[in-house]
């Protein structure tokens, strides 16, 4: 995992466009002038599949005819232990998608890619992965690409997000969940 080109298809790799710094021959840079929240793609892989999972919401990949966007491997592998963290994580806390605990802790640290049992699970998962990331990545453009409109209204939404992200965590009940995990 992690280890060549991620391609994105669909509506959310045009918002990945709006949220990101655009560098290199973009053919449709002219349509995603606004405000940017990350410098890269990769920064935004890395942290818009949290996003997704904490706002509940998995997008399926869409279709190259509503856009795409793609990050290079010499990106990704800057950014492979950070992203394969934020993998481990999801994949140890998405109920959701595997309620037993012992079946996440697998998908979490234990396959391999070696083995091609475990290569088609590692796929759902990148899956599921990509799904919460391409969630994020709507969820950011709902919040600062469709909600501002200047300076001041960015500079505003960017204060209350991160207020609200701040209030919703509840740093006991997290602690709380991990010891329950570790100590199990």
């Amino acid at each position: 995992m992690f280890d060549g080109n991620q391609y994105f298809y669909g509506v959310q790799a045009n918002y990945l466009k709006d949220l990101c710094e655009l560098r290199g021959n973009v053919p449709d840079r002219a349509q995603h002038n606004n405000f940017k929240i990350f410098t890269s793609y990769v920064d935004a892989y890395t942290v818009c599949p949290l996003i997704g999972y904490q706002y509940r919401r998995r997008i399926p990949m869409g279709s190259s005819s509503d856009g795409e966007a793609g990050i290079l491997y010499e990106q990704i592998s800057k950014k492979q232990r950070e992203l394969l963290f934020v993998y481990q994580t999801i994949m140890l806390i998405d109920e959701d998608s595997e309620p037993d605990m012992d079946k996440r802790i697998c998908r979490a640290f234990r396959l391999s890619e070696t083995s091609e049992e475990d290569k088609e699970q590692i796929d759902e998962n990148m899956k599921i992965f990509n799904e919460y990331f391409l969630g994020g990545v709507d969820v950011l453009h709902e919040q600062f690409v469709d909600r501002c409109t200047d300076d001041d209204s960015y500079l505003n939404r960017i204060f209350d997000y991160v207020k609200k992200f701040n209030e919703e965590q509840d740093g006991e009940a997290l602690k709380a969940k991990i010891d329950s995990i570790l100590n199990k």
